[in-house]
């Protein structure tokens, strides 16, 4: 998509605080939640870049899709060039934010810093890059407990923050943080879906060597529950139908109505479903799920989009 901005953006108005608080009785996890709050609204509240990053991934789906699926790394999809000096500026406008983040939230207590910037596969301009993406992570600490560090760059509490380029966007939405409360931009529904779809199919066009990225198990259960949560309507399907194409042609796949039923699609991503278990306790079955994600794959409009 075009550096113009999203197609189409609603807003959503999300209590965190039921989120934040199941973790409280876990000192470590508490602590992470209300850092993840805060880089939220840092995010969204950069100057002159904020509305640009979308959230996605398990962050997204625990924070306003209800899901039990615990994951501390924040994944996020931009509609802004990978030039040279983005990584800088965003270093410089994130840092600014954090503490305005905190301050507004009520966390005076803690203390919050970007760590690390990195651009992946390499440096941003040193080549053409298809899908180049940059992994930030953010420290955090108490006030008067490890600040030391979090000034060496060294400190051990970290919100890893990955952000994509060159992904097609179709619908996204506003997440608000209560009625007045500060907002970010994310995916909405329709984009999660289909991009989550889009990762089963590539399961099997990615080198089978390389484990990461390949065996795309939370999909299966993050389709699963947001179909049997948040059923879609025709609108709805034809929208996750038009945006898992765009995004499938942008990775060089072709898809049908057929290509979620290739067998080495449930073998890898049933592959390591047992260790979702550490995630969310008790393990709904691989083959139900499966078959949730697959009847809504049949049951897009095929013929009409």
């Amino acid at each position: 998509m075009s550096e113009s901005g999203p197609i189409s953006e609603a807003e959503r108005i999300v209590d965190i605080r039921p989120w934040i608080d199941r973790a409280r009785r876990d000192p470590v996890a508490y602590v992470e939640r209300q850092a993840t709050e805060i880089v939220l609204t840092a995010i969204g509240g950069m100057q002159g870049y904020g509305s640009r990053f979308f959230l996605k991934g398990g962050v997204l789906m625990s924070v306003v899709y209800e899901s039990p699926r615990a994951t501390a790394v924040m994944d996020f999809t931009t509609n802004l060039k990978a030039s040279p000096d983005l990584p800088a500026k965003l270093r410089e406008e994130l840092g600014l934010a954090l503490p305005r983040a905190a301050a507004r939230l009520g966390y005076p207590d803690l203390v919050l810093r970007v760590q690390t910037v990195k651009e992946r596969p390499r440096a941003f301009g040193s080549a053409v890059m298809s899908f180049p993406a940059l992994d930030i992570k953010v420290a955090y600490a108490r006030r008067g407990h490890g600040e030391h560090r979090l000034a060496a760059g060294q400190a051990p509490q970290v919100i890893d923050v990955e952000v994509t380029f060159n992904e097609p966007i179709h619908h996204t939405e506003v997440i608000r943080l209560g009625v007045a409360g500060p907002s970010f931009s994310a995916y909405a529904v329709t984009d999660l879906i289909a991009e989550k779809l889009r990762a089963l199919l590539q399961q099997v066009t990615r080198n089978p060597h390389r484990r990461q990225n390949v065996y795309r198990r939370q999909d299966v259960y993050d389709i699963a529950h947001l179909v049997t949560r948040f059923p879609s309507d025709d609108v709805e399907r034809l929208a996750i139908l038009e945006s898992f194409r765009d995004k499938c042609h942008a990775r060089g796949i072709e898809p049908t109505i057929d290509s979620l039923s290739d067998p080495r699609i449930a073998e890898r991503a049933a592959a390591e479903w047992d260790s979702l278990r550490q995630e969310i306790g008790e393990l709904p079955d691989f083959g139900a799920c499966f078959a949730k994600a697959e009847r809504l794959y049949r049951n897009l409009p095929w013929t009409d989009a």
